[in-house]
């Protein structure tokens, strides 16, 4: 990926590892993000946390035959059971714990179904949070479906596409490119497109997309035209080669159920057709760009300060 794509594989941010459905038994689930093995689990008070995979004593996997039980999770090799903390809290055969049976805590965050770590390749902690979602706290909108991909390429090509005009015409047959205006708030990035939607018959109908990014791991598209929907989109580093891309939708509970569905439908299609572009193009630090395209330096502008 080095060689194709030349950034840094692991931004600092928050990322989705999981989503609370996954995890309703309570675990543990084996992660494989940033390059390393984690585990996720649930308390029995309910909270999740996520550590290092490998237990302090002899390096079994914690997410592999491991156990949730009081205290933290068991590891399935000799009996140590770990906290939530990451610290040996008992061991089965032993009376005294030594002092560096422990491992790395993740800082974790639960919210609106999704569960989020924050990474900062120097351990640093986090400098923003994520903010609630609203519709999940409305009664007129409803969880709809979800979806999953796996791809070769980095984080920030992906995200590069809601600022590129022009590929809305040429890989997804938009009938006019967007007219997209972007704004940046520190960690917080901004834009708005107006854009011509093929509607049912085939009529093209005004509308518009707006995407708010927080950091380069979370990100929310709301999209009014046709109908309303809403879609939250993560993106979180799996290793120097992949990606893990989600994206889950919320849809308002009216007459307008079916239709906004098929535009589920349609975003999930789109971004299968970015796929294979994603997955065999390389990066250019200095792209030959055309007017209208200014947006995409201005991105990685702001991009870089998470890289």
């Amino acid at each position: 990926m080095s060689a194709r794509i030349p950034l840094q594989p692991f931004p600092t941010g928050w990322f989705q590892v999981a989503s609370s459905e996954e995890l309703s038994t309570g675990g543990p689930l084996p992660l494989r993000c940033f390059g390393q093995d984690l585990v996720l689990f649930r308390t029995q008070e309910g909270e999740a946390r996520v550590l290092d995979a490998h237990c302090p004593h002899m390096g079994a996997h914690l997410g592999v035959g491991g156990r949730v039980e009081q205290g933290g999770i068991r590891c399935p090799f000799h009996g140590w059971v770990i906290s939530g903390q990451g610290v040996c809290v008992r061991i089965p055969y032993a009376d005294t714990i030594p002092p560096k049976a422990r491992i790395r805590c993740w800082e974790v965050r639960e919210l609106d179904g999704v569960i989020l770590v924050h990474h900062a390749l120097g351990g640093e902690p986090p400098a923003f949070e994520i903010p609630p979602l609203p519709e999940a706290r409305s009664t007129e909108w409803s969880p709809g479906m979800s979806k999953r991909w796996r791809i070769r390429t980095h984080v920030q090509e992906t995200l590069e596409n809601i600022v590129d005009p022009a590929h809305f015409v040429v890989v997804h047959s938009m009938p006019a490119p967007p007219r997209t205006e972007v704004e940046f708030e520190g960690h917080i990035i901004r834009s708005r497109s107006a854009v011509k939607q093929k509607g049912p018959g085939g009529q093209v109908v005004d509308g518009t997309i707006t995407w708010e990014g927080h950091g380069m791991g979370y990100g929310t598209i709301r999209f009014t035209g046709i109908v309303e929907l809403l879609f939250v989109n993560t993106v979180t580093p799996i290793d120097d080669e992949l990606i893990d891309v989600r994206v889950a939708f919320w849809l308002r509970n009216d007459g307008a159920l079916r239709l906004a569905q098929a535009l589920a439908a349609e975003v999930c299609r789109q971004i299968e057709e970015d796929i294979p572009i994603w997955e065999n193009k390389i990066y250019r630090p200095q792209p030959v760009l055309c007017a209208g395209e200014k947006g995409i330096m201005t991105f990685r502008k702001w991009s870089s300060q998470f890289l």
